[in-house]
């Protein structure tokens, strides 16, 4: 029962200790009330079990990723997972890049990456960036939201089965004549390798999955279904499944991320004050930047879990490890037509009417679509609704696929010479949602089209120099604080200066208080027919000749110093604020032997 609760708290909020015997505390009474005294247990008796199971209570209060990590974390002993041919098992996930990129629109986003990894041969075959933006709207009818879609995924099973071309301004030793790759020998049996990147090209046999929805789709299925691809769902929870591909991410963040610009680190806590505003890559840069990384550094560095069975001390890089199986085992390469990419994209089923058909709010139509107006499909269960296929990539074109010809049609956006540029499927909603702030409609389309012209072009004209980027300070949300405040100095007379005197003259020289050498105090002189009065030993006052006393000023003499120190403060001491009714005169002698000169007697009587 106490396992049950730990383990229902794994997604939670941290805690303390005291929380989870009170819901321990519940569930036996809740399960077992006649038995409850019999068998609840003492609060040290609990932590006491909690250590006998290994169970730290401060884990209690790890961050809740952790807490998972921890739960779904192999146990002893360990088994690596491993695999004997090119292809046999590719682990496919996706995880954040930890960079933030400029999106379609123009503005910062957040990116994510999809990549597939073979084991044999710890080889990337295949790496698709896309941003990550949060949609608006309640649940279900959210709009405008982006990640990694079904597509995403097929994309990147594209990539493995087709040589990357090398790009202009890749560094030469990015490229597969400059590798370890059988480069001759590939060109042989696949001429597309020629000019190709440093990236082999492997055919997945078999691939594993977590269970997230895009793996899930019955687009990801029926691609894999045509390729031949066996797909292998990987445990619930069980991270240990596909371990080389959450190390590879790892990896990549470690090697790649941190050192392109718009590094975010891993959360929050770890991110740059000002990222966003300096210079960012565009979506379509950073993966070029990807791409790039994967053959000139990913590819050719010594892996540690690439070694060989007879030097197990010396690692290999990924490339030479495909050299080494590819030369056992041979390369069959797998080319796409036209004809066949055309079934790698995510489809709809859909009625042709005499407006064409409607994916995503747009309408497409064209001659060739009419005629399949009102017409069976001649597929069980489906009526008059035709298989059309689009690209969210390049939303411009659908086709629709008969299969009674294997033959496709093509159709057009109504709207395309509204937008007369490439746009995507992301534009298209943060264009519609636009629309909908500004109180329009989500069916029309030639507002919408508009909007997407708009937003390329914003895009393409980039942020306005004059405008001031300088955000203002938070102060708190606007509050009603238009109450009366009282005058504290209401009815107080403003000061009369001719009431204003100056403060008594001190009993000694200036230079007397800041010696340190001598602490006697300075002799005063007397009149004949005057003498000074004595100064006791621990006196509170000092009475001046005039028979005042002074009850902020006294000497003391401290055990072991040999400083003078004047009780009081110094703004007692030196106020010239101080006004005494009825000052008595004081005698010329006292005035010449004070601390105040001549001018500031003056200065007094002046006031």
């Amino acid at each position: 029962m106490l396992l049950a609760e730990v383990e229902a708290g794994r997604d939670e909020s941290d805690g303390h200790g005291t929380r989870l015997y009170e819901r321990l505390r519940a569930a036996v009474e809740r399960e077992h009330p006649d038995e409850y005294d019999r068998l609840m247990i003492s609060r040290a008796t609990f932590y006491r079990l909690l250590e006998r199971l290994g169970i730290p209570v401060d884990s209690l209060r790890w961050p809740t990723q952790r807490r998972m990590d921890a739960a779904n974390g192999a146990t002893a002993p360990y088994t690596p997972t491993w695999a004997l041919r090119l292809g046999e098992q590719v682990q496919i996930d996706s995880t954040g890049l930890d960079v933030i990129a400029v999106g379609d629109d123009g503005r910062p986003v957040q990116v994510e990456l999809t990549a597939a990894i073979d084991v044999a041969s710890r080889s990337i075959i295949g790496a698709m960036i896309v941003p990550k933006v949060p949609g608006r709207g309640p649940r279900g009818r959210r709009l405008g939201g982006r990640g990694t879609r079904s597509f995403d995924a097929v994309l990147m099973l594209a990539q493995a089965l087709a040589p990357m071309p090398g790009r202009p301004g890749w560094a030469p030793s990015a490229l597969a004549e400059r590798s370890e790759l059988p480069y001759a020998d590939l060109v042989a049996c696949d001429p597309r390798m020629a000019g190709a990147a440093a990236r082999p090209v492997i055919r997945p046999r078999m691939i594993v999955v977590d269970h997230g929805k895009i793996f899930n789709s019955e687009h990801f299925d029926d691609v894999c279904r045509m390729l031949g691809i066996n797909v292998r769902p990987a445990r619930t929870r069980t991270a240990t499944d596909k371990a080389v591909i959450e190390s590879t991410f790892g990896a990549v963040k470690k090697r790649f991320s941190q050192y392109v610009a718009g590094y975010t680190g891993s959360d929050l806590a770890r991110r740059g004050k000002h990222v966003t505003e300096g210079l960012l890559w565009s979506l379509n840069e950073l993966q070029d930047l990807l791409d790039e990384w994967i053959a000139l550094d990913w590819q050719q560095t010594a892996h540690d879990g690439l070694r060989s069975p007879f030097l197990p001390g010396i690692t290999v890089s990924p490339n030479r490890m495909y050299a080494t199986l590819v030369a056992a085992e041979g390369h069959v390469p797998l080319p796409l037509t036209p004809h066949e990419n055309r079934k790698l994209l995510p489809f709809k089923r859909l009625k042709v009417t005499d407006k064409g058909v409607t994916i995503d709010n747009r309408s497409y139509n064209s001659e060739a679509l009419q005629e399949y107006r009102n017409r069976h499909s001649q597929i069980p269960g489906q009526g008059m609704r035709w298989q059309i296929r689009y690209s969210p990539y390049a939303p411009r074109f659908v086709w629709l696929y008969d299969h009674t010809t294997d033959d496709w049609v093509e159709a057009e956006f109504i709207h395309q010479r509204l937008i007369s540029e490439a746009w995507t499927q992301w534009t298209w909603e943060q264009a519609t949602l636009r629309v909908l702030e500004d109180g329009g409609r989500k069916d029309d389309q030639r507002r919408i089209a508009r909007e997407v012209s708009a937003l390329r072009e914003r895009a393409r004209r980039g942020p306005d120099p004059q405008a001031k980027r300088v955000p203002q300070l938070f102060t708190g949300p606007a509050l009603d604080l238009d109450i009366d405040v009282p005058d504290p100095y209401e009815g107080v007379p403003d000061p009369d200066p001719a009431t204003i005197v100056r403060a008594p003259s001190l009993a000694m020289n200036a230079e007397h208080i800041l010696a340190a050498g001598d602490t006697t105090p300075p002799p005063r002189t007397a009149t004949p027919d005057q003498s000074l009065p004595a100064v006791p030993d621990a006196p509170d006052t000092i009475v001046d000749d005039a028979g005042y006393e002074d009850e902020q000023i006294s000497w003391s003499r401290p055990s072991g110093a040999d400083s003078l120190s004047l009780r009081g403060s110094a703004a007692d001491i030196f106020a010239f604020s101080y006004s005494r009714p009825d000052t008595p005169h004081l005698p010329d002698d006292l005035i010449s032997h004070g601390s105040a000169s001549d001018d500031d007697a003056a200065n007094g009587e002046a006031l």
